[in-house]
């Protein structure tokens, strides 16, 4: 795998810099914490326009045709600037999932209107008992004597859908609640009958919601693809998702960084910055070392994408174990060097913390990846001793 950015890649680096250091400064995100409900329309529409949103998307379905490095360039700066508009599960997880499931005709409408930033899809795909398993779903799909669907059931942590004006809703038409056949994706419209949406913030400030669904009736015609097979598509879509949250956490980690330094130089005791005591510039270099480990992990999981299904995807929950860990410590780190003061709502370093925390429960938190790759190791290390 070629490390190096090419040109464009550069280009693409650069311009999502210059956005991020320009119209999304840290007071700017407090600002749209606190009277924005954690989401600026605007914003939104003008990552549509910069082309953001549809970065993975082919180039015939109205995207940019680039790749998911593209895509973890823009994700880290998104995560260095802890932008509170949910750019992987709003943006980068519908557009994946309409982009392999969907039917002709059905994909180029739906992506217009994702990749424009004209309207904010949701991903309902979470469940209580799911515990990060993607296949795990109980919400019930039925088919109707007139030909449409009922749905029924209760999705947990729909990153977004306070917001959304469409929701990509995962339910069951046939089989066991563990069961990879009889899944299926609808379209839905919040505000249509037997939908309740509990909304709420998330720790880090982003808007999210539980969704109830109560005899909502969904048209044929708003199956997103073929009805019951959609796992294959969704569990893709969830990786490609994956490694854009661990490009995002790359992202905390090397602002949180920045920002302790910065703090070790002006920060003065017993008339000397503390930066020049020994023991803090220890903690320094193994943050540093832990943030190398993510690197190096994200673009392994960036590489893994384009392995088959079944590797690929514990591949990525290995990736996400390590970021997640190292985001972790790093994060934790920063606030200590701060003296403490690093958790308040005036110091950013703590809101890299609370980020974290947030991206580790996305798709099952990091003891969930960690001991599906470690089974994968011990069943590949018994396999070679056969």
């Amino acid at each position: 795998m070629d490390f190096e950015l090419s040109e464009e890649q550069r280009m693409l680096q650069e311009s999502a810099q210059r956005f991020v250091q320009k119209s999304y400064t840290f007071e700017h995100r407090q600002n749209v914490a606190s009277q924005e409900g954690g989401f600026s329309r605007e914003t939104w529409r003008t990552f549509g326009e910069m082309g953001w949103l549809g970065i993975a998307v082919p180039e015939d379905m109205g995207g940019l045709g680039f790749s998911p490095v593209e895509t973890a360039i823009v994700a880290e700066q998104i995560g260095r600037a802890l932008v509170l508009e949910p750019y992987a599960m709003c943006g980068v997880f519908p557009a994946s999932i309409v982009t392999r499931c969907g039917r002709e005709g059905q994909r180029e409408a739906m992506l217009g209107d994702i990749v424009s930033g004209e309207a904010v899809y949701a991903v309902a795909y979470s469940e209580r008992e799911a515990r990060g398993q993607v296949h795990y779903v109980t919400a019930s799909a039925e088919l109707t004597a007139d030909g449409a669907w009922r749905l029924d059931g209760y999705k947990t942590l729909v990153v977004g859908a306070s917001v959304a004006d469409r929701l990509l809703v995962v339910a069951r038409t046939a089989g066991a609640a563990d069961d990879t056949n009889g899944i299926a994706i609808f379209l839905v419209d919040p505000k249509q009958p037997g939908v309740t949406l509990k909304t709420c913030v998330l720790l880090d400030g982003t808007p999210s919601a539980d969704l109830v669904l109560d005899g909502v009736m969904v048209a044929q015609s708003d199956v997103v693809g073929e009805a019951g097979n959609a796992f294959e598509g969704l569990q893709a879509a969830v990786d490609e998702t994956i490694v854009a949250i661990c490009a995002e956490l790359v992202g905390d980690m090397e602002d949180a960084i920045e920002l302790a330094s910065e703090y070790l130089k002006t920060r003065k005791q017993f008339g000397v910055a503390i930066g020049s005591f020994q023991a803090l510039q220890h903690r320094m270099a193994d943050m540093a070392i832990d943030a190398m480990q993510a690197r190096a992990t994200l673009h392994r999981a960036l590489l893994a994408l384009g392995e088959d299904s079944a590797k690929r995807s514990v591949e990525i929950s290995g990736c996400k174990a390590q970021t997640t860990r190292s985001a972790r410590i790093v994060t934790q780190q920063g606030i200590q060097l701060h003296g403490g003061y690093g958790i308040t709502n005036e110091y950013k370093v703590g809101h890299h913390y609370r980020r974290h925390l947030v991206l580790d429960a996305l798709f099952g938190n990091m003891d969930y990846h960690l001991n599906r790759y470690a089974r994968q190791i011990q069943h590949e290390a018994l396999a070679a001793a056969a």
